[in-house]
C-alpha cells in the first residue's frame, strides 16, 4: 500500500514521498529545501545498524515501519553510503545488476554497517 500511496503524493523530497498534498508556498520555497529526508535516512541507518550485517530486505523490513520511506529510498541511501565507504557490501557494485542504468541493491545483498 505504501508504494501505491507514494505514487500519489504531491511532493517527494529527494524521492521520499510526503503522502499528503501540501505544496510549498511560492513565497517560502527555501524553507522546504532545507529538509533533506534521504540524508536523514542515511544517518538513521548508520545509527541503528552500526556494527551489524543484514540483507537489504531485513534493513528495509526492520526500519520502515512507521516511516514515510519506501524501498527505493533505502536502496538510494545505501548506494550513497557505499560510495562514501560507510558500509561494506558483499557483492561489488560491478557484479550487481543495473536498474534503469543504475546499480542497485537486490533484496538478498548483505550489507555490513561499520561500527561507530
Amino acid at each position: 500500500m505504501k508504494e501505491i500511496m507514494a505514487g500519489e503524493s504531491s511532493s517527494a523530497k529527494q524521492g521520499v514521498p510526503s503522502f499528503e498534498y501540501n505544496p510549498a508556498p511560492p513565497r517560502y520555497p527555501l524553507l522546504y529545501e532545507l529538509y533533506r529526508p534521504l540524508d536523514e535516512l542515511e544517518n538513521l541507518l548508520l545509527d541503528e545498524f552500526a556494527g551489524q550485517t543484514l540483507t537489504m530486505e531485513k534493513v528495509y523490513n526492520q526500519h520502515q515501519v512507521g516511516k514515510s520511506y519506501i524501498k527505493k529510498n533505502y536502496k538510494q541511501a545505501l548506494l550513497k553510503l557505499e560510495q562514501q565507504g560507510k558500509i561494506i557490501v558483499d557483492q561489488p557494485a560491478s557484479k550487481r545488476r543495473k536498474y534503469k542504468g543504475e546499480i542497485t541493491f537486490g533484496d538478498q545483498v548483505e550489507i555490513t554497517f561499520l561500527p561507530k
